[in-house]
């Protein structure tokens, strides 16, 4: 709502307090495919506090910036506290000065916003997005913290042939897939074969040949994806070279170790997975016995009733259920409170559980009902004979011999929870009390890695995070299965 309510003042302009800033330096560069525009503003005295450099951009010259696009903006404000980030870290890169030739990096704020100190009199920015083989004109907006601004004059800036991406057929990639992909193959094919010869089938050879398609699909949707990924974890790549990467060792897998919050956010990630879990058994388990009673009139409308959070699209739901939570939602509304339960850390953590609750009981519910229907109907007649009653039933007839279905659904449940990006990143965006250097109050593994590949652009250390994740789930499946005896039913 702050960015709508300056974008629609900046479209009156009002007469300025300061001068009007002046780009003096627009420039292009041609090693990319959307172009990399240098452009440099100063003002005639020293920015206030609370003053907005907004960056707009037009396929013709800038008059008002109601037929423009705002590309970025930058903000003079308190920078106590915030990162400052070095060049080359981030897209756009920007600097800025106090009327000398020493330019400074800028700060970020939770954003990713850049920040300036107050008295900034120039400031120096990297653009990039910018659209190759047209015209583009830009210009800046200064609003002070009056909300009066100035419309700084239009310039323009065409490319050439220079801007556009130069492609050069890397053949490294290509023949690493294809390895990996043959090697997949015949591992799986010589893994078949073994098995055969030790179970002393020798006719069995053409069947390999009629599960070659299903095995090259799992090699290269699969297995591949897999390689890959533990090999750049060993790499440097990130956005500024990925594609010329090199080997850089363990190194990736030590800064993940001592990332910030690393402890932090492994333990919020296995607390949120098991909390899932457990009530996702626990009531789905309720509800099932519930609806699998003889007793019970108007089964199949319950049963309707309780999938509705399954039937609707998740990321619908986790997006009403945050419209609850706001200020300003229905919770508040009914309560009449002013709660923000998604800016305390404590608040937020327990929203996204409950939400996440809720969204996981109906599959649950319909699993372990169809295990209950498969339970051996004589059994609990010749209990009821005996005079059993239900706890008994419950605890020594039906526990027992759902045994080799909940165990499987509960490692399901563990991993599919373990792995959930969309509740959290809906809901809170991992946050509150987000920062670049380490994961926010909300954030499981997986919503953390994702902010290291596609926010930070260190996709080496994103990649060395899911090894890390991947050998988490792998030896707790391992551990889970053979102490369980999962796949053991009673007798």
């Amino acid at each position: 709502m702050k960015r709508a309510y300056i974008a629609i003042l900046s479209f009156i302009l009002l007469l300025p307090i300061y001068h009007a800033s002046e780009i003096s330096t627009l420039e292009a560069d041609g090693d990319v495919g959307y172009r990399q525009v240098g452009l440099i503003w100063s003002t005639d005295s020293a920015t206030q506090e609370g003053t907005i450099f907004q960056i707009w951009m037009s396929n013709e010259t800038i008059i008002e910036t109601i037929n423009a696009t705002m590309h970025s903006q930058v903000i003079v404000g308190n920078t106590s506290g915030l990162i400052q980030p070095q060049i080359g870290e981030w897209y756009d890169d920007c600097t800025y000065n106090f009327g000398n030739e020493n330019w400074i990096p800028v700060y970020r704020d939770l954003d990713g916003t850049a920040v300036v100190p107050s008295e900034t009199i120039g400031v120096n920015c990297t653009l990039t997005g910018i659209p190759p083989e047209i015209e583009i004109h830009l210009a800046v907006l200064m609003i002070n913290p009056s909300n009066e601004s100035i419309l700084s004059p239009s310039i323009s800036s065409f490319s050439t042939s220079s801007d556009e991406e130069k492609i050069v057929i890397e053949t490294s990639p290509y023949i690493f897939a294809i390895g990996s992909i043959a090697l997949s193959i015949i591992i799986l094919l010589s893994i078949l074969r073994w098995m055969d010869y030790r179970e002393g089938r020798t006719s069995s050879r053409f069947a390999h040949i009629y599960i070659a398609p299903a095995i090259l699909a799992l090699s290269v949707l699969t297995f591949y994806p897999v390689l890959y990924g533990i090999w750049l974890s060993f790499t440097n790549a990130d956005q500024s070279h990925l594609g010329d990467q090199s080997l850089i060792g363990f190194e990736n897998f030590f800064t993940v170790i001592s990332t910030s919050g690393f402890f932090r956010v492994t333990g919020f990630t296995l607390l949120w997975s098991v909390v899932n879990v457990a009530a996702h058994i626990g009531f789905g388990l309720l509800l099932a016995m519930a609806l699998n009673s003889d007793d019970l009139r108007g089964r199949s409308a319950y049963r309707t009733a309780l999938l509705l959070p399954w039937a609707i699209p998740s990321y619908i739901s986790v997006l009403v259920w945050r419209g609850l939570y706001e200020p300003a939602g229905a919770l508040n509304d009914f309560l009449g409170t002013d709660l923000n339960l998604l800016s305390d850390p404590n608040g937020a953590r327990m929203v996204v559980i409950l939400v996440n609750i809720w969204l996981g009981i109906p599959f649950m519910m319909m699993s372990i009902s169809g295990a209950l229907q498969a339970l051996p109907k004589d059994m609990y007649e010749a209990a009821e004979v005996d005079g059993i009653n239900k706890f008994s039933k419950f605890f020594y007839l039906t526990l027992p011999n759902l045994k080799s279905a909940l165990v499987p659904l509960s490692l399901l449940g563990f991993i599919w929870t373990f792995n959930m990006f969309n509740v959290i990143y809906l809901m809170t965006d991992g946050g509150p009390n987000l920062d670049f250097d380490g994961p926010g109050s909300t954030d499981i593994l997986i919503t953390y890695v994702y902010d290291v590949a596609f926010r930070e652009g260190a996709y080496g250390v994103a990649a060395a995070w899911s090894v890390v994740i991947f050998l988490m789930l792998v030896v707790f499946s391992w551990i889970y299965m053979n102490k369980t005896n999962a796949t053991e039913a009673v007798t």
